[in-house]
């Protein structure tokens, strides 16, 4: 198969899927109509096709008694963001959100958008896939917490893949540019949402409360330096909080005050050791300011990290069909992804695909009111879908011994315990 040229062939219905769901984003856990235009066009397909419930959606090409089978996926869920209608260049996009305060401002419409071309090329050439390929559309990406769903639907239907793949696109990447990453991708995360409790005063009088931003002050400082010291400096991590909120007015000392971030990493020991200081310090400085504090911790998630077979396999095939003009170099990201638990299960290669374009304006970052897309990169997209899961198929590495075939329950207990119930 010409993979770039059958891609190309489906551009427009690429775009024009990209843009329908753009104009139309759904929160994550919260994907109906999404997921019922996605079943729609498989059902014009002709592809068989499971709507796991919570879960999204799983479709089968081919014949797994052929051969090894492949799982290509893409998620769905949008973002709670108002979209700005012009990019960072000040340029009209060609397509914004039409549902008030939700956009799809993280690259989840294209991701949709190329697996549905590569489903349209597959479809038409079911007779020639030796093997199978299953497609994964995942709802809740953002919040981490419906993959749970279609996992444990997976494992109690027998199924199990040889191989997942998976594509992000990268804003920070030119167009039109692919990186394979050699084994870490996206990092794991420990996440806290803590609250304290002090007391209300008079702001003339403060000696009679007791000042919870006094403690929230002294407590950013001392979570700031957690990763000075307690972790090795061969081991990054991060730290950053996005949520503040206390008082209602200038001349009140509030009596509460919430605030939430997280801490990201690559190494899980690390994240474990994170986990156990944030809570000590916590708990210790709201002693120290006489505050009481309420820790929400969840985490140390699974960092994503390419199987580096598989990766090495994906870079030497994609030189191959789109040649060394097409690779392009990048950093791992900090990064949360929830393909990370479906790269444990099935050894996993997920890849970025630059849709980055200056002079079009199109440079804001993941998550921005101003994100846009240089369209014309997807067709690469769906074709890197095609040509791994095709190659893979005729000659991929032999992973049977890195397929988890365990319990899955077991599974989330290990590695993501808040999800476990889901099983119950």
């Amino acid at each position: 198969m010409d993979y770039t040229a059958l891609a190309a062939e489906q551009e427009a219905y690429i775009i024009a899927m990209r843009r329908e769901f753009h104009r139309f984003p759904e929160i994550s856990g919260m994907e109906d109509k999404t997921v019922n235009r996605i079943c729609n066009e498989l059902e014009k397909m002709g592809i068989a096709y499971v709507n796991v419930p919570n879960g999204g959606v799983f479709a089968f090409l081919g014949d797994k008694r052929k051969g090894q089978t492949v799982l290509l996926r893409a998620d769905i869920d949008a973002l709670p963001v108002t979209e700005s209608n012009v990019n960072s260049g000040g340029r009209i996009k060609p397509v914004v959100s039409e549902n008030p305060g939700v956009a799809h401002t993280c690259g989840h419409d294209c991701h949709a958008a190329m697996l549905l071309g590569a489903a349209k090329v597959l479809s038409e050439r079911a007779h020639e896939i030796p093997g199978r390929i299953v497609l994964m559309f995942e709802r809740g990406e953002e919040g981490g917490g419906n993959i749970v769903y279609l996992h444990k639907w997976a494992y109690e239907n027998h199924l199990l893949a040889h191989t997942s793949f998976a594509i992000h696109v990268q804003a920070s990447l030119r167009k039109n540019k692919i990186h394979v990453f050699e084994d870490s991708a996206a990092a794991s995360s420990v996440a806290f949402r803590i609250s304290i409790t002090g007391k209300t005063a008079h702001g003339s009088m403060p000696s009679e409360g007791i000042s919870p931003i006094d403690c929230f002050v002294s407590m950013y400082q001392t979570l700031q330096t957690l990763r000075m010291r307690f972790t090795s400096p061969f081991h990054p991590v991060s730290f950053s909080i996005g949520e503040v909120h206390a008082g209602s007015a200038s001349n009140i000392i509030p009596g509460e005050l919430d605030f939430s971030g997280s801490f990201r990493m690559y190494d899980l020991h690390t994240g474990q050791k994170i986990k156990e200081e944030l809570e000590h310090a916590v708990m210790q400085t709201a002693l120290t300011y006489h505050c009481t504090a309420r820790c929400r911790i969840i985490g140390p998630t699974l960092a994503l990290i390419n199987d580096r077979e598989c990766a090495a396999y994906a870079h030497e095939k994609f030189l191959n069909c789109f040649g060394n003009d097409f690779m392009m170099a990048q950093d791992p990201s900090l990064l949360g992804e929830s393909f990370s638990l479906t790269a444990k299960l099935w050894p996993g290669v997920i890849i970025s695909l630059g849709i980055r374009d200056e002079e079009s304006g199109i440079t804001a970052d993941q998550h921005h009111e101003c994100y846009d897309v240089a369209e014309e990169s997807l067709k690469l997209g769906t074709a890197a879908h095609l040509c791994y899961a095709m190659e893979f198929l005729k000659d991929g590495p032999d992973t049977e011994e890195r397929v988890f075939k365990g319990d899955i329950r077991a599974f989330y207990h290990q590695y993501f315990p808040s999800l476990e119930r889901a099983f119950d």
